[in-house]
């Protein structure tokens, strides 16, 4: 019998083309490379990418269901324009969500959970920059997401969190932006690991209600 090498296990999957193509496209959104509004030709993205039609097509399918942009048959796509209205909708299904998921998993938090939380903590405390704030930020959503063990959770908190990422780091950028969020981010944990589910759910909706104004807020002042 031939046995199997744990070693393969560790070895990570690379990204597949399509999964390229979607985070390029995403990027390019975020940077405003690609305007709202404006059409863009499928093949022509796909040709400055070096790649085939079909994984960039696959990667707008995904960029279409999540809001970021309109496929348009025989023309190409075009850039949604994020507005308030979806910003506010955005947030009320977030706070639906992750308040669900922080009642689920306090009562049953343990010691390893809570020393990975309290590490995120720390890359919170200590980011002093807009864009590397924002990636933390995600870890730990995600994270307290990943202990609720419902992939419905997941799934749908990926898609509300990717429209976060388009106007986030332009909003933490202002002055003061992350430092709140910061703040915001160790009322849950230290409500998470006091065992109140109650205060953490209510903190998790207050950090909440604080970003989406100040996404709002940016919507305005950056014309997003």
């Amino acid at each position: 019998m031939i046995n199997s090498l744990p070693t393969l296990s560790s070895v990570d999957t690379p990204p597949s083309m399509q999964e390229i193509a979607f985070q390029t496209i995403k990027q390019a959104i975020m940077r405003k490379e690609l305007l709202p509004g404006t059409i863009y030709s499928e093949q022509n993205v796909a040709k400055e990418m070096g790649m085939s039609k079909t994984p960039v097509h696959q990667a707008l399918l995904d960029l279409e269901n999540k809001g970021f942009v309109t496929l348009l048959p025989r023309k190409g796509f075009k850039v949604n324009v994020l507005s308030a209205k979806n910003i506010s909708n955005m947030f009320e299904l977030r706070r639906v969500l992750e308040r669900a998921v922080i009642l689920k998993i306090t009562p049953r938090l343990s010691a390893e959970a809570i020393q990975d939380l309290e590490n995120i903590i720390e890359e919170i405390k200590q980011t002093l920059d807009p864009v590397d704030f924002q990636k933390h930020d995600r870890k730990f959503h995600r994270y307290l997401a990943s202990l609720s063990d419902n992939t419905y959770f997941i799934n749908a908190l990926n898609t509300v969190w990717d429209l976060s990422d388009w106007i986030g780091a332009s909003i933490l950028r202002k002055r003061g932006g992350y430092d709140q969020a910061a703040n915001e981010h160790i009322a849950v944990y230290e409500f998470l690991t006091a065992g109140n589910a109650e205060k953490a759910a209510a903190a998790m909706e207050r950090h909440l209600i604080s970003t989406e104004s100040r996404f709002l807020k940016g919507l305005e002042n950056n014309g997003t």
